[in-house]
């Protein structure tokens, strides 16, 4: 039986984005939505503690259901303890069909853990993480359904206990399933179903680039045609790591760090499933997919880049960001300082466009302007 997003051409569902189905084994909208719900329901009580528990027993049935092998030996799971708590990641691997890329490793992860029931309350955390964790079963389910599976293995992993300082992803990264050097390319994503402030409704954030620059081309590719703005920008603009990307950058992975950016209901009882943009999500995981297919089937993966090279387009991106926080300057409450800032930078940002390249010491401006008003605005 035909599922129903098959027969459409195109669906209009949340803030008005109309999402194009390419072919019947692309991401599909009401599967994600579904595990969205799931994932942010009272049974897994915020997914920490039990429900946390209950949570990780899904993500294996899901994994099992969908046909891949266990990634720690005949497990699943990788129980660990760290900073007086225990923890448990959940993996899957889908072995490569190339036999000479058998060394070469492909990481799709989210973390799945959140902050439980404080004071009585519920916090769901729809968009942070579910989104991302039915981002990444999505494409898994995907590249099993699809007629050309991948040359270059892939791992599927789910983290616990990011919102506990990343201590998931630096257990996994103390103690992998493949050695680290075997590690080509380690992709995450953390919130993919809102808005940057709640205002930058288009946009979808790549970060990680500028230590693999020969990634952004594959990064263009995946998103033609997409309703998106797709902004490739460099990962310090968040100052400190804020996802699991962090232990494998500290090991000089390539990576690439997905999000929708930090919006008004982040960390709050209101980050329910009803209110997610499922056109957004399901545009920004055809885009994963996409992406993850280019990867896992190149002859070579970008080695890691120490320069990290200005790049023009970052600037663009930056510029548009802050052009929209200002045409909405007075419901974000941007206190005028940073408002005189921000269009003295607009301004500038026009010059290098124009000019079409930016130094060093421009982007270093750049980014502390951008690192004051996120600081401000969120």
């Amino acid at each position: 039986m035909r599922r129903p997003l098959d027969i459409a051409v195109f669906i209009l569902i949340g803030s008005g984005f109309a999402v194009p189905f390419a072919s019947a084994t692309g991401p599909d909208l009401i599967r994600l939505r579904e595990d969205v719900f799931r994932l942010a329901s009272p049974e897994f009580e915020g997914r920490r503690g039990e429900g946390g528990r209950a949570a990780g027993d899904f993500l294996i049935e899901q994994l099992q259901e969908i046909g891949l092998e266990p990634a720690f030996g005949d497990r699943f799971d990788q129980e660990f303890a760290s900073g007086g708590l225990n923890g448990r990641n959940i993996a899957a691997r889908l072995p490569g069909t190339d036999p000479e890329q058998a060394d070469s490793w492909i990481i799709l992860s989210a973390h799945y853990d959140h902050l439980g029931i404080r004071g009585g309350q519920l916090y769901p955390g729809a968009d942070d993480n579910a989104t991302a964790v039915a981002m990444v079963l999505e494409v898994a389910r995907c590249l099993m359904d699809g007629p050309n599976r991948p040359s270059r293995g892939i791992l599927f992993v789910f983290f616990d206990l990011e919102e506990e300082g990343l201590l998931g992803s630096q257990h996994f990264v103390r103690q992998p399933p493949v050695p680290l050097e075997q590690i080509g390319l380690f992709l995450t994503a953390d919130m993919l179903g809102r808005s940057l402030a709640g205002i930058c409704e288009n946009m979808l954030f790549v970060m990680g680039t500028e230590h693999s620059p020969g990634l952004r081309p594959w990064i263009t590719n995946a998103s033609a045609g997409l309703p998106l703005e797709v902004g490739i920008v460099g990962a310090d603009l968040l100052v400190i790591d804020r996802s699991d990307y962090g232990p494998f950058r500290w090991n000089q992975i390539p990576f690439l760090f997905f999000s929708t950016g930090e919006n008004p209901v982040y960390h709050s009882p209101d980050d329910v499933p009803e209110t997610i943009d499922y056109a957004k999500l399901t545009a920004a995981t055809t885009l994963i997919e996409r992406f993850v297919r280019q990867a896992s089937s190149a002859d070579a993966l970008p080695k890691w880049d120490t320069d990290r090279t200005p790049w023009i387009e970052e600037a663009e991106a930056i510029g548009m960001v802050l052009a929209q926080l200002l045409e909405h300057q007075e419901q974000l409450r941007i206190p005028g300082p940073q408002r005189l800032m921000m269009r003295g930078m607009v301004g500038r940002i026009a010059l290098w466009v124009e000019e079409g390249a930016i130094t060093t010491s421009q982007r270093s401006s750049m980014v502390r302007i951008a690192q004051v008003v996120l600081f401000t605005v969120l």
